[in-house]
């Protein structure tokens, strides 16, 4: 119990409802109640002084052992009010984790959900959250994640045809020749060796499927074909 509390109880006794000792629920918890009632002249001189937060926390104290009704009547507030101030007390008890939820979000542009920022709160502060308080807190600051659109796909095929790097199909799949050097054709093979892997580059003459020329690179590119 709040020591300022403990002490306003203890110079102005409600009787025996208000002792600092273990008070069960029982059929004399009505008794009590009245007999504070007719001493609460005596208390709200001093729970007056501290405004009606004073009472509230009074309330919060004791609400275990009696009626939040009739703590609101006896205090002269309304259980609206102290409920009010219950959520109250919950928003600035989360106001820290909030800024860091809001931290994160704005350094990751607003592309990270409850779940990702879980894993920063985590990783940044220490802090073990439960996802969907996260998600609560997110709601509540009015943070959402930012969908990021799907890529259109575009094959790379296609765009090397649209930009000229993809040659005329003059074979139509003719793969036969009439005389030699009549008609080329050309591919590259991968090969492992060990750990290495190596490219060949080969062409061949469809008039008698020889190898007419070929090279062999550890590298895959222009200068194979170019060699070949």
């Amino acid at each position: 119990m709040d020591a300022e509390i403990q002490t306003t109880w203890g110079v102005r006794s409600f009787g025996s409802a208000w002792t600092t000792s273990r008070v069960h629920r029982s059929r004399s918890t009505c008794e009590k109640i009245e007999t504070g009632e007719r001493n609460s002249k005596k208390v709200f001189g001093n729970l007056d002084a501290g405004g009606v937060r004073k009472k509230y926390r009074v309330m919060e104290n004791v609400a275990a052992l009696y009626p939040i009704t009739e703590l609101s009547k006896l205090l002269g507030v309304s259980r609206s009010g102290y409920y009010r101030y219950l959520a109250q007390k919950e928003w600035d008890r989360d106001g820290e984790l909030k800024q860091q939820i809001q931290t994160i979000y704005d350094e990751r542009k607003g592309i990270y959900g409850y779940r990702r920022i879980q894993a920063e709160l985590l990783r940044q502060y220490g802090k073990v959250v439960n996802h969907k308080k996260v998600l609560r807190l997110m709601q509540i600051l009015g943070l959402k994640a930012i969908i990021r659109g799907k890529r259109a796909y575009r094959s790379t095929y296609r765009a090397a045809e649209s930009d000229g790097r993809v040659a005329e199909n003059l074979l139509k799949r003719d793969f036969t020749a009439e005389k030699p050097n009549q008609k080329w054709v050309t591919d590259v093979t991968q090969f492992r060796v060990g750990d290495q892997r190596i490219f060949l580059s080969a062409i061949k003459d469809l008039f008698h499927n020889e190898i007419v020329a070929h090279h062999v690179s550890l590298h895959n590119d222009n200068v194979l074909v170019l060699e070949t």
